[in-house]
């Protein structure tokens, strides 16, 4: 396929894409998976592909320390793109544009086309599929070329962009990108990108160093041996063997936070430790930092009252009734959803007992060769098998259920006849042999409920399935709690995803920030309480009346502004700022 007619198809498959929601089955080979599926967040999210600039948001900070560590190795790249007559893009970890090297009269002029400037948004939420809101949304290297772009003043232009994660907090930190004026991919683009990021990575590690250093000679300094103390700032806390003992999940963000919100002004304030015991400490400012001493006190600290949701009442005796067919031998259908776990279930009512072992699975859904060929596998593993599970037992048509059914007469009426379990999305009703494939089952049927309804069991999920990855991470309640606002269509199946995306970008205390972009996007659409409501629009008055400045909506809100960053994230409103900007262009 020549380049000019992939373009074309990638163009028409867009163009269709953005009326149907759906990849045209002609066109399906022309779009990668990627770019379906940020084409399908960008459409969700109502943006529109007519979107004539990248839209501002306030406060940008050309002077971060990202931006002051890359500025030197973008300068270079700048120059080794410059015969291509491209430019480089520098943005934050909320994909705004910190810094932009465009050396090229000619594409600066076609770049203004879209406002491609210092404190621009490049987030999928606003403008759809592009470079650095893609890579930032994935968490991975992105091409992004000529048609895969959302929008349509994008269409001429391929961008390569990829994250720059921390290399000592392993938050994303921000992301590189590089925009040529033409379709073409260029490969080297790829690896000088990648140059990029590693030289940046290097210099925030040795910044990090420097930072380290000064910190531990505060310390030293200023600390009392009698007491458990630590030196804090916003990315670092170094802490003696006692506080490192009484906070053993330390993470400097969360911890900064916490205490620049609650601190009196004579210092004194409480932290509250991860097992929810509150504890005294005195907070003196130091350059660089904080020092926090833990005061003495003569009794044991206070807990805060939390009330705990209880475990998923419906899983619950969906576990139950499952454990109890198969104690008793009968037949049992698990039926749910797509990805709620109905296989894991099985393996957990069957795990515990040696005479169970092994699970032997047919997945009937894949035997498309031919009906016979399931009933002969059934036929062949069944009778020596302990317990046999047919998965995907809804997805047999006629042909294939008419000579199981038999199989399975013969299987129950042996000597030894093995434990029977089915799994199943949809229970099927008429008048046809598939019926009398399921009343094989009919015994116990226990249907396992979709994520969605099950929000109270979302610590323990994501316990055991972060486990398998990296036993430090812990999730923080404020990111449990946008995690559960999601609706899930995929289940378990996509919140193991999601933590999969998660862990590759975070460890320790896992935040709302860290959580994929996607995600975050999708929990603020979530309908609110009457409470929340109330203050969320409390919120968006005091961001209007401010004109977006933060530090003075928070002061009329009565909040800190680390507070007033976190709801504005919970609720969604990273745009508010960004109206104001708009209609005082």
């Amino acid at each position: 396929m020549s380049t000019t007619t992939y373009a074309r198809q990638l163009r028409a498959a867009r163009d269709e894409f953005v009326v149907t929601g759906r990849v045209p089955e002609r066109y399906r080979a022309a779009v990668r998976p990627e770019i379906a599926a940020s084409w399908a967040r960008s459409r969700s999210g109502g943006v529109s592909p007519e979107e004539v600039h990248l839209p501002a948001l306030p406060e940008v900070d050309e002077k971060s320390e990202l931006a002051m560590v890359a500025g030197p190795v973008l300068d270079r790249l700048a120059s080794e793109i410059d015969e291509l007559g491209g430019a480089v893009f520098l943005a934050n970890s909320q994909a705004q544009l910190v810094r932009s090297w465009i050396p090229d009269e000619m594409v600066r002029t076609s770049l203004r086309r879209i406002l491609a400037e210092p404190g621009a948004s490049c987030n999928e939420a606003h403008v759809g599929t592009n470079g650095i809101g893609t890579a930032l949304a994935d968490g991975k290297t992105k091409i992004i070329g000529g048609p895969e772009h959302w929008g349509e003043l994008h269409q001429d232009m391929t961008c390569v962009a990829a994250p720059i994660v921390h290399p000592v907090t392993r938050r994303t930190a921000g992301a590189l990108n590089v925009t040529l004026m033409d379709q073409q991919i260029h490969p080297a683009l790829t690896a000088l990108v990648r140059w990029g990021i590693e030289e940046i990575r290097q210099g925030l590690l040795e910044q990090t160093g420097k930072a380290e250093r000064l910190l531990f000679e505060q310390f030293m300094a200023r600390r009392r041996s009698d007491r458990p103390s630590l030196l804090l700032s916003p990315r670092l806390c170094i802490a003696d063997p006692a506080a490192a003992a009484l906070l053993p999940d330390l993470d400097a963000a969360e911890l900064w936070d916490q205490v620049g919100s609650s601190r009196q002004p004579g210092g004194a304030t409480e932290l509250e430790l991860a097992d929810g015991a509150v504890v005294p400490v005195n907070v003196t400012p130091v350059e660089e930092g904080l020092l926090i001493e833990v005061r003495r006190q003569g009794r044991p600290p206070r807990r805060r009252s939390a009330v705990r949701p209880r475990a998923c009442a419906a899983f619950a005796a969906a576990a139950e009734a499952g454990a109890d067919a198969v104690a008793a031998g009968l037949p049992l259908l698990i039926t749910g959803e797509t990805g709620v776990g109905k296989l894991t279930l099985a393996r957990r009512l069957t795990s515990a007992d040696a005479d169970l072992d092994p699970l032997i699975v047919v997945d009937c859904r894949a035997h498309v060769d031919g009906p016979g060929r399931l009933a002969e596998d059934v036929r062949t593993v069944g009778a020596g098998a302990r317990v046999l599970l047919l998965r995907h037992l809804d997805g047999i048509g006629y042909p294939a259920a008419k000579l199981l059914a038999p199989v399975l007469e013969m299987l129950t009426s042996s000597p030894r006849p093995p434990q029977l379990i089915a799994t199943t999305t949809r229970r099927r009703n008429g008048p046809d042999v598939l019926q009398v494939v399921f009343e094989r089952f009919a015994t116990v049927t226990v249907e396992v409920p979709p994520l969605r309804d099950r929000v109270a069991d979302l610590p323990t999920l994501l316990s055991a399935l972060t486990a398998g990855h990296d036993r430090r991470a812990r999730w923080s309640p404020e990111a449990i709690e946008v995690l559960g606002r999601r609706t899930w269509p995929g289940n378990v199946r996509e919140l193991e995803n999601v933590v999969q995306r998660t862990l590759s970008n975070s460890g320790g205390l896992i935040r709302v920030a860290d959580l994929p972009l996607d995600v975050r996007q999708e929990a603020g659409r979530r309908s609110l309480t009457r409470m929340e409501r109330a203050e969320r629009d409390a919120i968006m008055a005091a961001l209007e009346n401010s004109r977006g400045n933060k530090v003075i909506a928070a002061e009329e809100l009565g909040i800190s502004r680390s507070s007033l960053y976190r709801k504005i994230e919970r609720y969604g409103l990273a745009d508010a700022g960004q109206v104001e900007v708009r209609l005082r262009s």
